[in-house]
């Protein structure tokens, strides 16, 4: 549930080293834009480019990274029809402007990889950055300042100001403004090439986005952020099942595919798993999953199996799966699931038990690949 913004609070001075940490609590957690979805097609009417229709989770946290500064923000932005990347992805050093009247946020581009859509990292991961990781464009940097009559921070770049050149479009100039308060964060943006001054691309009609604050112990709208390592494994995997007997025996060994998707679809985030197995030792077999993520949760079932699956607590990467069997036989299974390889490959360990007693476990080792196969089917 979205927490509507609180009543403004009566304008007070922010000024010197306060305002850095002012504007850090402010910018700092997790907010969504459901409500400014909702109000949006409670409209009516046809889709409008300047009409927020598409569900946008964001997160920024502060991070220990002594390194980079005293003052480091991590922001992270996910949209509904990508969730599992981070349309935008920076770090964010806070300091006070040279004429102590504002605060200076200098934007980290990270410089591997894409600028947008690119892949979720964890805090840790980022935490441990230097500065050999990231490129800056000074004019790309957001001058913040309050706004006493509002009760808000102000920021934005400098008119004209942060220009990059596009191999496609040549010079491009890039525009975005945001507005900080109590529960409430609001932004804008869009780039125009240069050459004639055209729209390169914008937001919503270069409509302000409005993102509201979650309470701390609801993150049930943020599920790609909240859950990092579960995003993280969304997509196909090819690898081998093992599985042994009680004594350590190997039973079988088979090739598999597994393809993982995760999609938003009326405010729900449902899950699909399709595990094939062209070549298993009773023929081919193809079992499909469906599921949705409830609270920091993912539940789920088969024709053979439901349980659910969660993160592990500071151990990055890491899922736990908790099973148990339909057909009455009273069998459970638990597996740790663990990414390595900076999540190109995944390793994981099932062991199944009846009534307390070991009955069996299976150790699967897997690739990440692009191909998709569920066109497959089994005879």
């Amino acid at each position: 549930m979205t927490t509507p913004a609180a009543a403004p609070a009566p304008p007070s001075d922010p000024g010197g080293e306060q305002a850095v940490e002012t504007v850090a609590r402010l910018w700092t957690g997790r907010f969504d834009n459901a409500r400014q979805v909702q109000a949006s097609l409670a409209r009516g009417g046809p889709a409008m480019p300047e009409l927020t229709r598409e569900h946008r989770s964001l997160e920024v946290l502060r991070l220990e990274a002594p390194q980079l500064g005293p003052v480091v923000l991590y922001l992270q932005e996910c949209r509904a029809s990508v969730p599992l990347r981070a349309h935008r992805q920076r770090v964010l050093r806070l300091r006070l402007d040279e004429g102590g009247e504002g605060v200076v946020a200098e934007q980290l581009f990270f410089r591997d990889g894409p600028t947008y859509d690119r892949p979720l990292l964890a805090v840790d991961q980022v935490a441990g950055l230097g500065e050999e990781a990231f490129s800056r464009y000074p004019g790309c940097d957001l001058l913040i300042h309050f706004e006493p009559e509002h009760n808000r921070w102000r920021g934005a770049m400098r008119p004209g100001a942060c220009r990059y050149r596009h191999p496609v479009d040549g010079e491009v100039c890039a525009e975005f403004a945001m507005l900080l308060s109590e529960g409430q964060h609001w932004y804008r943006d869009r780039s125009l090439r240069l050459s004639d001054g055209s729209i390169r691309g914008e937001v919503d009609g270069f409509s302000w986005l409005l993102f509201d604050r979650h309470t701390s112990d609801d993150t049930s709208a943020l599920p790609v952020l909240a859950l990092p390592a579960l995003a993280q494994q969304m997509g196909v995997w090819e690898g081998i099942f093992r599985r042994y007997d009680a004594e350590g025996v190997l039973q079988e060994s088979v090739a598999s595919t597994v393809v993982q998707r995760l999609q938003e679809k009326d405010g729900r985030w449902l899950y699909t798993q399709t595990s094939l197995f062209p070549e298993a030792t009773r023929g081919p077999r193809r079992i499909e999953a469906t599921g949705e993520i409830i609270g920091e949760r993912l539940h789920f079932q088969s024709e053979r199996l439901r349980g659910w699956a969660m993160e592990v607590p500071d151990a990055p990467g890491t899922t736990v799966l908790v099973l148990e069997s339909l057909d009455g036989s009273g069998l459970q299974m638990q597996e740790v699931s663990q990414l390595v390889d900076g999540g190109r490959r995944r390793l994981r360990t099932t062991q199944i038990l009846r009534e307390g007693q070991l009955v069996g476990r299976t150790h699967i080792e897997e690739r990440r690949t692009d191909d998709d196969p569920r066109t497959w089917s089994a005879p």
